[in-house]
């Protein structure tokens, strides 16, 4: 059980690190600034997210919903840790934590509606 976990939180983990990494080079040679690049650095969490929720729901056997729940609480919860951390805590950051949680649930239902049988 926790092991599907940590798989899942390696997945999303490697893709924020891989992603945000080449998002960074890109920045620096100015192939993306601006509001474009808002807008992938909010976006590649949730892809992140989505991917790590599926590959969960794949490998449970429980209800997709509380999985994506589950998993959804552990990064929302990270989040938010930092965000108080850094002291930037906001209402729009509440929204976007909402988004994440219902990212994992939709992720984690797709994974274990077509986890092979």
């Amino acid at each position: 059980m926790i092991m599907n976990y940590l798989k899942s939180l390696l997945w999303c983990f490697g893709i924020l690190i891989i992603s945000s990494i080449i998002i960074t080079i890109f920045n620096y040679f100015n192939v993306i600034s601006g509001i474009p690049l808002k807008i992938i650095f909010l976006i590649i969490p949730i892809i992140g997210i989505f991917i790590g929720s599926y590959k969960l729901g794949k490998l449970s056997n429980e209800k997709g919903y509380i999985e994506g729940i589950k998993y959804g609480l552990i990064w929302v919860i990270l989040f938010v840790i930092i965000s108080l951390i850094c002291k930037v805590f906001n209402w729009t950051s509440i929204i976007y934590y909402i988004i994440l949680l219902f990212i994992s649930i939709l992720g984690s239902i797709l994974g274990i509606n077509k986890k092979k049988k």
